[in-house]
């Protein structure tokens, strides 16, 4: 049985160009416009590519948790020289063998253990903040997830701003050569020549940054401290499951170190950016985490992982803040058979998008899906909800190991600026339209606040 003698599922005909820059103008906008016109299964020809765009929480689902093994990563092949073959990209059986390595790291009990670290971090960035003065939100809560990650993961301290900044632009470089979807990775490498002087390469040269920095961390944790608990001696430990030899190749740890790097980079931090970024905007929502605050942190104290139960308001505004604005806006799958879904088969090859964004603010699930309103989160809401009406971290196998890090990160980022600050836009205002940068939900223009100390 073949697609041709299916009916297609209804879908507009556009060129890629045109779906280019639909997408690089305002993907959400796009992407909200075609299923309000088309319904929850949308089928799209580019580039003799079929793609289809998925709405349906149960259609969802099923692709993430019943029937995961007939699909592969859609974006896998593009990725993988920068990314490397982590546990994003890793399939079958060596993904499930490398999360099972990864795991221990990420149980509840060692998260916890993290707390302390999470809470230093995000007060060595929020301490130096001074009264009255404007912060650049992204800015600051890139180096406060960076610095969460790498001494929480890694050992080591992360504070000095230079090399951050290095350490970002590097990031923010390759991920913008990856704006285009599905534009070919050989593309990007090519270094074009003008009068015989070739073009500084930014995806080449941050490449090789980031890899110089991550090899000489190795290095210096076998050299210094090879016993210290965390991510990269954890890995010099394992038993490799492909040769069966103590300790992970070198070039594998190079891989897991990346892509943690990039979710602190790329994700965490853009979801403390919008926190902030709509409390600033909603001084009520603001007044209310500080009342719970005062009440759980008598006299000041700073938070711990002890007080995570009781910040009930603080994680709704976190969970509200990745509903409305998920740090990854999309994810897509490839298919490697046949796959029926609902009245329609999709063919082998096909690519498949399901849009955290669209499931996050359809009017099907959330009452004014555009306001952002925390005290939606109730026991009641969520046992209503359909699973995979809301999946910030993803879903099934495949789902974010770090799902559980960032969520405490995220909640005690926000007790411990609020106890103290307390945020308001500048005279500029805030913008919340998203910068067209790949499947992420990074702003489009810089995000800045004015911080006065709450004594």
């Amino acid at each position: 049985m073949t697609n041709n003698s299916q009916q297609l599922p209804p879908g507009p005909q556009i060129s890629f160009s045109e779906f280019m820059d639909k997408v690089n103008d305002n993907p959400f906008n796009f992407l909200m416009d075609l299923i309000q016109k088309y319904g929850d299964t949308i089928y799209i020809k580019l580039q003799q590519k079929d793609v289809y765009i998925l709405s349906n929480p149960d259609y969802i689902e099923q692709i993430f948790t019943r029937d995961y093994k007939l699909f592969s990563k859609a974006r896998a092949a593009e990725l993988r020289p920068f990314l490397g073959n982590g546990l994003l990209l890793n399939e079958g059986e060596s993904h499930r063998q490398h999360r099972k390595i990864i795991q221990p790291l990420f149980l509840p009990k060692s998260i916890k253990s993290y707390s302390n670290i999470m809470v230093d971090n995000i007060k060595h960035i929020s301490d130096n903040w001074q009264d009255n003065t404007t912060i650049d939100v992204l800015q600051e809560m890139t180096m406060l997830a960076m610095g969460v990650m790498t001494e929480s993961l890694f050992g080591i301290n992360f504070r000095d701003r230079d090399t951050f900044s290095k350490v970002s632009d590097s990031f923010t470089n390759i991920l913008e050569s990856f704006t285009h979807v599905h534009e070919p990775v050989k593309n990007i490498l090519i270094e074009e020549s003008t009068n015989e002087n070739k073009k500084q390469n930014k995806f080449q040269d941050s490449l090789d940054y980031l890899n110089q920095k991550i090899y000489t961390l190795i290095d210096h944790i076998k050299k210094t401290n090879p016993e210290k608990p965390n991510l990269i001696s954890h890995l010099m430990k394992a038993k490799d499951p492909d040769s069966g030899e103590i300790g992970l190749p070198e070039k594998q740890i190079r891989d897991e170190i990346m892509i943690f790097l990039f979710a602190a980079h790329d994700t965490t931090s853009t979801a403390l950016t919008w926190s902030l970024a709509y409390l600033a905007t909603n001084q009520m929502i603001q007044d209310i985490l500080q009342k719970e605050l005062d009440s759980v942190l008598e006299g000041g104290r700073v938070p711990t992982g002890d007080d995570l139960p009781k910040l009930e308001y603080a994680e709704k505004i976190f969970k509200e803040t990745l509903r409305i604005r998920p740090s990854v806006w999309a994810l897509s799958r490839l298919t490697t058979e046949e796959y029926k879904i609902g009245e329609y088969v999709i063919p082998n090859s096909s690519v498949i998008f399901m849009s955290q964004y669209a499931m996050h603010n359809s009017p099907k699930y959330y009452i004014d899906p555009d306001i952002f309103n925390p005290e939606r989160w109730t026991k009641e809401f969520l046992f209503k909800l359909p699973r995979f009406a809301y999946f910030p971290f993803g879903g099934g196998i495949r789902s974010c190991i770090g799902e559980t890090f960032a969520v405490q990160e995220g909640i005690l980022a926000l007790a411990t600026i609020f106890q103290k600050w307390k945020i308001v836009p500048t005279t500029e205002g805030i913008s919340f339209e998203p910068k067209a940068l790949g499947g992420f939900t990074k702003p489009k223009y810089p995000i800045n606040v004015i911080v006065k100390n709450r004594k």
